[in-house]
């Protein structure tokens, strides 16, 4: 029997690493379209209340049209502007464009009390080593425990 190798868990030992451009591969506007037609497909609302709600947070006319054009890749020339990124996600209740972006720089998204977790590893460490190290001082010392 053959494994299939798994491609949709996160190796927690893989240290990420950003994504290097080609010379001319550079330009992500087709995967910018893709992202937002995904983040629309799988939010719990449809476009037209999308829209609404975008329109309402930002105070600024958000329509329909605007999402059918930030959504598709033959579109380009109109892809989403960054400063509506944040609003799209909080509507949406997604994380896709912030996870995307940082994994293009090579890096690693915790929210919430996963955020709090590494923090606290982080941490704990810090402590351990200044632990060791203050052992290590007191042993050169001749004051061992």
């Amino acid at each position: 029997m053959r494994r299939v190798k798994d491609t949709a868990t996160i190796d927690i030992f893989e240290v990420p690493q950003p994504v290097v451009p080609l010379p001319g591969s550079g330009n992500y506007a087709a995967q910018v379209s893709e992202l937002v037609g995904a983040v629309l497909k799988h939010s719990p609302h449809d476009r037209y209340e999308i829209a609404a709600q975008m329109s309402r947070l930002s105070g600024d006319d958000v329509s329909k049209h605007m999402l059918d054009a930030w959504s598709s890749p033959g579109r380009s020339e109109h892809n989403i502007p960054l400063y509506r990124v944040p609003l799209l996600e909080e509507v949406c209740h997604t994380h896709a464009f912030t996870d995307w972006m940082v994994h293009m720089r090579g890096g690693r998204v915790a929210y919430g009390k996963e955020a709090l977790a590494a923090q606290y590893g982080k941490m704990q460490q810090m402590k351990d080593r200044l632990q060791h190290d203050m052992k290590e001082l007191k042993r050169l010392m001749g004051e061992e425990e």
